[in-house]
């Protein structure tokens, strides 16, 4: 039950720590002199957000919310309100640094929801060995991230350039998406053929097609924008996607 506990962790947390430090790193020190955000906020909307995560999932299994694709889309739209609510204070409206927390927040989300599906699914593994059942929690440890991690991002931005809204839609759209492709993945199972197999890689593509676009191509000059809004210009924020340094 440890092992189980701990592939658990491992699976849940692992993607969302290392796209944290993928996007993160950029806008920080020491990439930059002076942070885009402060460190303790950050981490504090992520812990805020894996104990969400975690009260979602028990949500999901306790209501049986994973077995019809009605119950599907209010988890997505519970999940997308409950960003709201967290980020719509006060002390967050028209901030740059709002974009950033609802990241962190987003893939804390997806934390404690994807340690709660990996233990629940490793729970009736009887050996830990790579086959479909591990592969396929990788995929939506990973995807779920991606696609939460992007939502709250977009959240955050609605909530810097006071545009909510807008931005609740566009976020709920892709998250509807994702989580109807998940219900067909943990109805359908490996055995489930093609729907099985479709359903993987469309959310593959989808999260990983929406997360490039949030993070990569739009990141920066959504900051860049909402600073403006602010009167504030930073030298260090180049325009356009995000390069390496040499």
């Amino acid at each position: 039950m440890d092992l189980m506990f701990g592939v658990s962790m491992v699976l849940g947390i692992g993607p969302a720590l290392a796209l944290m430090w993928i996007v993160m790193k950029k806008y920080t020190y020491p990439a930059v002199e002076q942070p885009f955000f402060s460190d303790a906020t950050f981490f504090l909307l992520f812990f805020c957000g894996l104990i969400v995560g975690s009260v979602l999932f028990a949500v999901m299994i306790m209501f049986h919310l994973a077995s019809s694709m009605v119950y599907m889309i209010l988890l997505a739209a519970i999940q997308v309100m409950v960003m709201v609510v967290i980020m719509n204070l006060k002390r967050f409206r028209g901030k740059s640094d709002s974009i950033f927390y609802g990241y962190g927040l987003g893939l804390g989300i997806s934390c404690g929801m994807s340690m709660g599906i990996a233990y629940t699914i490793t729970s009736l593994i009887k050996d830990i060995e790579v086959d479909a059942s591990i592969v396929i929690l990788l995929v939506i440890a990973v995807t779920m991230s991606m696609m939460l991690g992007a939502c709250g991002t977009t959240i955050g931005e609605g909530i810097a350039r006071n545009r909510l809204m807008e931005f609740i839609f566009q976020a709920l759209l892709f998250l509807v998406a994702y989580d109807l492709m998940l219900y067909s993945v943990l109805n359908t199972g490996a055995d489930g053929g093609l729907a099985f197999y479709g359903s993987c890689i469309l959310m593959c593509l989808l999260a990983g097609g929406y997360f490039y676009y949030m993070m990569h191509l739009k990141l920066r000059n959504i900051v860049r924008e909402v600073l403006k809004m602010e009167g504030k210009k930073r030298s260090d924020l180049r325009i356009g996607p995000c390069r390496s340094r040499a």
